[in-house]
């Protein structure tokens, strides 16, 4: 077979399967029966469960919002929200209009009212989905009709023409995950003894290539993430090298069953925090802090940060992605040299 994959199983040989489980006929029955389909249903299970609770009925809690208007307004506003969704924002006073647009732009807030002038305005970045502009419309609109106007919404930071429902960055993001888990799966399913410099030559050409191809579809083919060809690429790159390193780690440490908690940590976990498709803050409580520290959500701020908000969350990139993909590097290059050491 090309590359030293396993070639095709050949005829069935069920002797061949009870030999493998120390000639046990029930212990092959549960590795070759029961085993595929309880992991197959565990991690369609685990799916279904963590993607329902984060999105199935997503509510903001802590929200940052600003309003911009004197004090006491403020306080109207804040007690209004307060009593129509308890919990859900958190009010920044700001300043007036300008203080107001500055902060949605550098992402302070997600969104401003600003009273005053010729009627209530709420200031939006588009940027941020649909589902955020939709909560802050639906919340701040009673708000406005009790200060006496018609509320007026203005964009400042929209989406990309190729981009109209804010979705591309989460499937570049997804997509590279998935990439990376296989590419995890495959380095040891084709060469399971090959040592480190090579593995690691091969991530990096996964790595490369998968940020060239990304920022290939994104930036040039529907320019629905127009950050430039580079930074897109590299961002991308830097999250494939991150997957990949962190699924080769679980793979050389459990075998095939890493194979079960890649899935759950990486495609699950991880697609799900990405924040691809709404904010942190829509997440549940246990799953909120994953945002910030698994691989998808951490790329997936930096991204839309390069394209929209003035490279916010790049910074944080840097460093977590960096880690992600040095730490499994030194972690599996001890478990080589105690493997070798063993041998000896």
């Amino acid at each position: 077979m090309p590359g030293g994959l396993a070639p095709p199983p050949g005829p069935p040989d069920e002797a061949a399967e009870t030999e493998r489980s120390d000639g046990s006929r029930p212990k092959a029955g549960l590795r070759t029966i029961l085993l595929p389909a309880f992991i197959a249903v565990a991690v369609g299970t685990a799916f279904v469960a963590v993607f329902l609770a984060a999105f199935s009925t997503p509510e903001p809690h802590g929200l940052a919002v600003g309003v911009a208007a004197p004090a006491p307004q403020v306080q109207q506003v804040r007690d209004a929200l307060d009593r129509a969704q308890p919990g859900a924002f958190t009010v920044v006073p700001l300043d007036g209009a300008a203080e107001a647009e500055e902060a949605v732009r550098r992402t302070d807030v997600y969104g401003a009212l600003v009273l005053g002038g010729p009627g209530p305005q709420l200031l939006v970045a588009g940027a941020h989905g649909q589902g955020v502009t939709q909560t802050l419309t639906q919340a701040f609109g009673p708000v406005a009709q009790q200060a006496g106007g018609q509320l007026q919404v203005r964009d400042l930071v929209p989406l990309a023409a190729g981009d109209t429902r804010g979705l591309a960055i989460f499937y570049t993001a997804f997509g590279v995950v998935l990439g990376g888990f296989l590419f995890g799966i495959t380095t040891y399913q084709a060469a399971p003894q090959l040592g480190l410099g090579k593995r690691t030559l091969s991530a990096l050409l996964f790595a490369g290539a998968s940020g060239i191809s990304a920022s290939l579809l994104g930036e040039v083919a529907f320019a629905s993430v127009p950050a430039g060809f580079w930074t897109v690429a590299g961002l991308v790159a830097l999250l494939a090298l991150s997957v990949a390193a962190t699924a080769a780690l679980v793979l050389r440490l459990l075998g095939a069953a890493g194979t079960f908690v890649t899935s759950v940590g990486l495609l699950i976990l991880g697609n799900a925090t990405s924040t691809g498709n709404l904010p942190a803050e829509y997440l549940p409580g246990w799953l909120e802090p994953l945002a910030g520290i698994l691989p998808p959500g951490v790329a997936v701020r930096a991204l839309r940060g390069v394209t929209y908000f003035e490279g916010d969350g790049v910074a944080r990139a840097l460093v977590v992605l960096g880690l992600w993909c040095v730490v499994p590097a030194l972690l599996i290059a001890l478990l080589d040299a105690a493997a070798r050491r063993r041998a000896r």
